[in-house]
């Protein structure tokens, strides 16, 4: 039988098992709000999107199990559970039960939360699963067990890169802080050329933080609640600095602090790198004919 184990947030025990997190105590964890427990979540047709992309994936993307089924006896009808068809969720009855759901998942309930609560997840849930997924089974490959300890320093390598490379930016945003001063909105001309971005491949009138939320209406409008976000600082408003993103990511970048901006770089430098392209071949368009 799969043991066990809790990570905690602020004091707060969060058990998972598996490759299964407890969404019941990240809930309490998160402060028990009253419109956000669990089933709330569960009924939402975004997470219902989610577990239905979810159970199209290959058993080895996404396992909740792991390859050893029959040992996870938390599971098991017969101990008071009831597993969902997808077997991505299950509800435990009795003391010490609660809903469980497949980690993955759990990300985007810890995000439904609060973006503080999110953030935590993004790095303890996900580093705590990731290295539990990268330790060789008892009996397995005894060359992989070498390797997995000799790349552990260079591991802690990385983390303290990532460490740094977050407090540089943090440092950048104080002396943007200093130096530009107050929010500049983005001119008509700019939001059209955002627009222009997010209305094109590979967008489609998606956000382009998370991929998921509609930003645009068939018809090229914003949808209510998208937001023109400035990416580096508010003071900063020419098109390569911002981009349209749905109510969510928004609430995400402005109340998750430097950290989320850090970790959502790769997402912007995607779009940036959109706007430019768009830039350059309207520039391109406007200059002169070379003499024939």
């Amino acid at each position: 039988m799969t043991p066990i184990n809790t990570l905690t947030y602020e004091g707060t025990p969060i058990r998972l098992r598996g490759a299964m997190l407890n969404l019941t105590d990240m809930w309490k964890a998160a402060g028990r709000p009253d419109t956000r427990r669990p089933t709330d979540w569960l009924s939402l047709e975004e997470t219902k999107r989610l577990r239905a992309h979810a159970d199209t994936q290959p058993c080895e993307v996404l396992d909740p199990f792991g390859a050893n089924a029959d040992e996870v006896g938390i599971w098991n009808p017969d101990r008071g559970a009831d597993t969902d068809t997808d077997r991505f969720v299950a509800t435990i009855r009795g003391q010490g039960g609660g809903t469980w759901a497949h980690w993955q998942l759990a990300l985007s309930y810890g995000r439904y939360l609060s973006p503080p609560f999110h953030l935590w997840c993004n790095t303890v849930v996900r580093a705590a699963m990731e290295r539990r997924d990268a330790v060789p089974a008892p009996g397995g490959d005894r060359l992989m067990a070498h390797l997995t300890r000799l790349f552990e320093p260079l591991h802690r390598r990385f983390d303290t890169l990532d460490r740094h490379a977050a407090d540089l930016m943090f440092l950048q945003v104080s002396a943007q802080e200093v130096v530009l001063g107050q929010r500049r909105r983005f001119s008509l001309r700019s939001q059209a050329l955002i627009i222009e971005a997010v209305a094109a491949e590979p967008y489609l009138g998606r956000c382009p933080c998370c991929t998921s939320a509609p930003v645009l209406t068939e018809e090229g409008r914003v949808i209510e609640g998208a937001e023109f976000d400035h990416y580096y600082h508010r003071g900063l408003n020419r098109p390569e600095h911002g981009w349209l993103v749905c109510g969510a990511c928004h609430d995400e970048l402005t109340y998750g602090g430097y950290v989320v901006q850090f970790e959502r770089m790769p997402e912007f430098r995607r779009f940036q790198a959109a706007v430019l392209a768009l830039r350059w071949r309207a520039l391109k368009r406007s200059l002169p004919l070379p003499p024939s």
